[in-house]
């Protein structure tokens, strides 16, 4: 009969607890060892090949538990669970993982490339490591999270590719491991790792995000570019949303579909001429006459520009040069 390995039992609050399993074999009748994080099991890979390690530890603060581990050979799995009652406070898993060599302690170059999944707590889990990878695992309230539970869900089993800043923010959680243990011991200071492991979270699922389909990239630029030309060209009466398209060589309907959603062509050209009109009015010590103001702000009826004025300022012409007379 094959001997139980140690458990990854779970620590007091403040507490860290270690794992070290390393074999030279991975041999399919070595029993399963409960870990610790998020109530994965781990099991030697079945051919895997290479070396068959866990090597880790997890702090646990008052309600969020924080691990890192460097695993080669594993499969780390879990049965389906039952739904946590209604009652219960609904928690986040994460789970991130780089390929990388050396201990996740002590690394060696930077991860080569990295996945980030937010797991659904009653989902059957099952990660296989063949070459040395470091995980991280957060386990944290939804309420410390700050993400509204419609956001959190739609993420539910979805898997992002690792950051940059991904990475280092969660390089930069290790020292709770492997420096501040020993100081992580009155509630007070329990409940600031709590908060730094919520705000972790929190910053990990904010940052998860995919790229903007091409077709966004392409409207913010199409909005960017129109912005200059009406700023450069407001003046001109005939500066129109098709001459603007024009000069972008596009169609006026794909002009429109890129500010679908925002401040619309025609409303950037008044605006602009509004602005800079009343620019015009509060100037000293020269103040033009309104139709002058008009012609020169790109408006072709100074009836219209009077009343597109009043809209927006609340105030004749006349009456806003007045107002601004003995400024």
């Amino acid at each position: 009969m094959v001997e139980m390995q140690n458990r990854f039992d779970l620590p007091p609050p403040g507490g860290v607890a270690w794992l070290d399993i390393t074999a030279d074999s991975a041999g399919a009748d070595r029993p399963r060892i409960r870990t610790g994080p998020l109530g994965l099991q781990i099991l030697p890979l079945v051919g895997g090949g290479g070396p068959y390690f866990f090597k880790g530890g997890r702090l646990r603060g008052i309600r969020c538990i924080w691990s890192a581990s460097t695993v080669s050979g594993a499969e780390l799995c879990r049965g389906s669970r039952a739904v946590a009652p209604v009652s219960s406070e609904p928690y986040v898993h994460l789970l991130a993982r780089g390929d990388c060599a050396g201990s996740v302690f002590d690394p060696v170059g930077t991860p080569t490339r990295g996945m980030l999944r937010v797991l659904d707590p009653a989902a059957e889990i099952n990660e296989q490591f063949v070459a040395n990878t470091h995980v991280y695992t957060l386990n944290v309230p939804h309420a410390a999270v700050g993400l509204e539970t419609g956001s959190v869900a739609e993420m539910l089993g979805k898997s992002f590719e690792l950051t940059p800043l991904q990475t280092h923010l969660l390089r930069s959680a290790l020292g709770l491991l492997v420096i501040g243990r020993d100081e992580l011991t009155t509630p007070s200071r329990l409940l600031g790792v709590d908060r730094y492991l919520g705000s972790l979270a929190g910053l990990l699922l904010r940052t998860a995000v995919e790229r903007p389909v091409p077709d966004h990239e392409h409207a913010e630029s199409i909005r960017a570019r129109v912005d200059v030309i009406i700023f450069e060209q407001a003046a001109d009466p005939m500066l129109t949303p098709a001459s603007i398209a024009a000069q972008l060589n596009t169609s006026l309907r794909q002009l429109y579909r890129a500010f679908n959603g925002t401040e619309s062509p025609a409303a950037r050209i008044r605006r602009r001429r509004l602005e800079r009109a009343a620019e015009l009015l509060a100037s000293r010590p020269a103040r033009p006459h309104v139709e002058q103001v008009a012609t020169q702000c790109g408006f072709a009826s100074a009836e219209y520009f009077s009343r597109a004025f009043r809209r927006e300022f609340g105030l004749s012409p006349r009456a806003y040069r007045s107002a601004h007379k003995g400024q």
